[in-house]
């Protein structure tokens, strides 16, 4: 069984997708795509047959910033699909620890979440979660442009 956590009803997170049976798992709970993040290994050989979107952005879980365009890649996969009534989106890395994290922090973010609620709501979905990458997302979101927009501001 995989080793993953709902963050909301249509967004989670977890560790790495170990074999076949793991992937059926995931697919059987209802999710409905996958961000892989690892550098290492790459899910899409497991994922056979089960119907699921998935994109492999890999980086390594180094300490080092995480690029805007590392997110803008992951975002610009996710909020398609979650624009859509019924998609459910797993982020995940090797641990679940800070990639996959993160990586699910950046869509909340994108979603207008306020940092420090979705924060709140990861941690409390999944406690042991570091999210090493929390401040390059929060970087990043208004470099890609979203966000909420300034008060006073004409959206048309």
């Amino acid at each position: 069984m995989a080793d993953f956590s709902w963050v909301t009803a249509r967004l989670a997170t977890g560790a790495a997708i170990a074999d076949a049976a793991d992937a059926a798992s995931l697919a059987a709970a209802g999710i409905t795509a996958i961000i892989d993040c690892r550098d290492d290994l790459d899910d899409q050989p497991l994922l056979a047959g089960l119907g699921l979107a998935y994109l492999w952005n890999p980086t390594a879980d180094d300490g080092t910033p995480k690029p805007p365009a590392w997110f803008a890649a992951s975002l610009g996969f996710a909020l398609p699909l979650l624009a859509r009534p019924g998609q459910r989106v797993y982020c995940h890395c090797a641990a679940g620890i800070n990639r996959g994290p993160s990586t699910a922090y950046s869509v909340m973010l994108a979603l207008g979440w306020p940092a420090d609620g979705a924060e709140a709501e990861i941690r409390a979905a999944r406690p042991q979660v570091g999210l090493a990458y929390a401040p390059d997302a929060r970087a990043a979101i208004p470099v890609l442009g979203y966000g909420a927009p300034a008060p006073g501001a004409i959206v048309t």
